[in-house]
Order: C-alpha cells, then structure tokens, then sequence
C-alpha cells in the first residue's frame, strides 16, 4: 500500500460515510469528522505529503470561514457542514482547500435554483425538499478539484 492510499482511502471513506448520513439523516456526526481531521493532520505531517502548516491550517481556517458563514447564514449552514469543511481542510490543505469551498456554493447553487424556481412555479403539485442537504455538494466540489489539480499536474509533467 503505498502513501497515497493511506491518505485517499480514508477520505473517500469518510467523505462518502458523510454524504449517506447528511442524506438520509440530515446529521454529520463528529465521530467521522473529528477523527478524520486529526487522521489527516498527522498523515500528512507524518509522511510529508504536504508542508507540516497546511492540513493543520485547512482544517481551522476552512472550519473558521465555514463557521463565519454559518452565523452569517444564521444556522442554515450547520454543525456537521463546518466540521466536514474543517476535514476537507485537513485532506487537502490550505491551498487547495479554499478552492474546494469556494466551489462548494456555486455547485450547490445549481441544484438549489431550479428546486426554489419550481416550488414558486407549482408549489403544491411537486413535493420539494425545504432544505438541501450540503455533504453531498461538499463532495462534488472536492471531487472535482482534486480531478482539475490532477489534470493540470499531467500537464506539468
């Protein structure tokens, strides 16, 4: 087993653990996401995968950002999202890390509009969910940034 999949595994792991519980019971639960932080954190110190500061420096300041826009957005943004934020933070550092939220809302946004456009459109012939759960755009924001820095490293190569 080589470094990478000590690292990649658990993520997808714990990142597709997240999206099936934020779906199904609309909760992240700290048991996946505190550890995962902490797992990546120390990987990533251990193996020197990424400098020792940016896993540790992802996850507080994509959880303190998220945390910022979860008292902006007065809780729309939950618990659960800002601790996975804070993970990903972990998994990916800093760097990149700030990108993979940024894109999370636009992503989100794609679904959101459409949904809120047919609940004014035909509000009572279509049962619409009031919320959408986050896990699952946290994930696709994620999921592709990982696939474009891995395509801009092929071309670097």
């Amino acid at each position: 087993m080589t470094i990478e999949y000590a690292i990649e595994l658990p993520f997808w792991i714990l990142l597709l653990i997240c999206i099936v519980m934020d779906c199904w019971k609309r909760i992240i639960p700290d048991a996946i996401t505190l550890p995962g932080m902490l797992y990546f954190i120390i990987v990533h110190a251990i193996t020197g995968t990424l400098v020792w500061w940016q896993p540790l420096v992802g996850a507080i300041g994509l959880g303190a950002i998220a945390l910022l826009l979860a008292i902006i957005s007065r809780g729309k943004l939950g618990g659960g999202d800002i601790k996975l934020f804070a993970m990903v933070g972990a998994y990916l550092g800093w760097s990149a890390g700030i990108w993979a939220l940024l894109f999370t809302f636009p992503i989100a946004a794609l679904i959101a509009c459409p949904v809120l456009l047919m609940k004014k459109i035909a509000p009572s012939t279509i049962k619409l969910p009031e919320e959408l759960p986050l896990a699952p755009f946290i994930a696709t924001s994620t999921i592709l940034l990982i696939a474009l820095l891995q395509k801009v490293a092929e071309t670097h190569v």
